[in-house]
């Protein structure tokens, strides 16, 4: 057994394009998309700063002359009844409480109000020094004050412009969009309890702490990502490595030695287990040294980590026993390798290792976590924030499971003697 797997790990060390592939590549990624995604979660939210331009057409004064006007002609009210209703509105005025809820404490260092007129507020949208214009059109607070007394839909809306959807302009339009639910909230309140006075509560900015032990960054997810994608290029390799024994004689020559086809598979998988353990381990150490991924941490979270690396690697060789016995059963190498592509591309897309995978719809995040490479990033995510080991059982029986079965579908596939192509 020992020359079989010492055979596959000569025949991987030869191919140094495929090593240096399979141990740089990972890093640059990392160091790339980690640039490139710099501030999005983490430590650095609080250096966003959003620009935003406000238009405001309406008038304020000329507002409640027509919200009594509208009133009177047509909700039909009476005139005593009517300046109540005014007086109490002049104390409620939207324009002036998005003002005020921009400009918080909460806000204060995130956005930079700018009150220009819509034409320069245009063109500087345009050439990109404003994430965004918000236009408060002429009428909107008389419109949207008598929405709120007679009940009826507002005909009026703010308007939001952006040139381009970016991460800030959206940032901006979701707080925009939070102040307006909170305003027609407490205005439908007061439309039920029949109250002449609106106590506006502003939405709250900042993030919430959920209540995890560590934080865990956009760079630990990248490093843990890029380790379980690139197992399963690993995982590849080493099954198409098959295909140049087959060229060779090699497979042919070792069941003329009367050695037991098996141990050819077996090797297969133990040389796998060695070859991803050792690629996840050096893509997290240097990536934790280049970046400190995971500073201040101790020995048991190492260990913790080491044992759910030994988990992936146990799977990846399940796997690689059965594109092993698929490729011994086809007689095109080309086709197995774009079979193999085929797996991995989708392993490496639901498992979060192409596309984060919380960009992902809900129901394609739920199968993802059932992949090898999702679940293991799954379970090390947990590990990484709670350091809790009663929280990685369950996802470690799975793991051992998905590995018994990827073993047993790939000895029922290896081929008997005489039988591969």
């Amino acid at each position: 057994m020992r020359s079989f797997i010492k055979k596959d790990m000569l025949i991987f060390w030869r191919d140094w394009k495929e090593l240096l592939t399979i141990l740089l590549l990972p890093i640059i990624l990392i160091l790339v998309l980690n640039y490139a995604f710099a501030g999005v979660i983490g430590d650095d939210e609080a250096s966003m700063d959003l620009q935003l331009a406000v238009v405001n057409q309406d008038d304020e004064k000329e507002a409640m002359q027509q919200l009594n006007e509208r009133l009177i002609n047509e909700a039909a009210i009476g005139e005593l009844e009517v300046k109540a209703i005014v007086d109490a509105a002049g104390e409620v005025q939207p324009t002036q409480l998005l003002s005020d809820y921009l400009g918080s404490d909460d806000l204060k260092g995130w956005v930079t109000v700018h009150h220009l007129k819509e034409k320069e507020a245009a063109e500087r949208t345009k050439e990109g020094d404003l994430d965004g214009m918000l236009i408060i059109p002429r009428g909107y607070t008389a419109d949207s004050l008598y929405a709120s007394f007679t009940g009826e839909s507002p005909t009026t809306s703010l308007i939001y412009k952006m040139e381009e959807e970016t991460m800030d302009s959206n940032v901006m339009r979701q707080l925009i969009q939070g102040f307006m639910d909170q305003l027609n909230y407490q205005f439908a309140i007061q439309d039920i309890t029949g109250g002449a006075e609106i106590d506006v509560a502003f939405p709250e900015g900042g993030f919430e702490d959920i209540g995890t032990a560590y934080d865990f960054t956009l760079t630990q997810y990248f490093t843990i990502a890029m380790g379980a994608l690139f197992s399963l290029f690993v995982v590849t390799t080493v099954a198409m490595k098959t295909g140049v024994e087959i060229r060779d004689q090699v497979f042919n020559r070792i069941l003329l030695t009367n050695s037991h086809p098996m141990r050819f598979l077996i090797g297969k998988m133990v040389s796998t287990v060695c070859l991803v353990m050792l690629q996840i381990i050096f893509v997290l150490i240097v990536a934790h040294f280049i970046l400190d991924v995971f500073p201040d941490r101790t020995l048991a979270f190492w260990a913790g980590i080491f044992v759910m690396m030994f988990l992936l690697a146990l799977v990846m060789s399940g796997l690689a026993a059965i594109f092993t016995a698929i490729l011994l059963r086809m007689t095109s190498i080309d086709a197995a390798n774009g079979f193999f592509m085929l797996i991995l591309l989708l392993f490496g897309t639901l498992g979060g290792g192409f596309v984060p995978i919380y960009m992902l719809p809900g129901w394609l995040q739920e199968i993802g976590e059932w992949t090898p490479n999702g679940l293991f990033l799954a379970m090390l995510t947990e590990w990484v924030q709670y350091e809790d080991l009663s929280l990685t059982v369950q996802p470690s029986l799975f793991l051992i499971g998905i590995f018994l079965l990827f073993t047993f579908v790939g000895l029922a596939l290896f081929p008997k003697r005489g039988k591969a192509q």
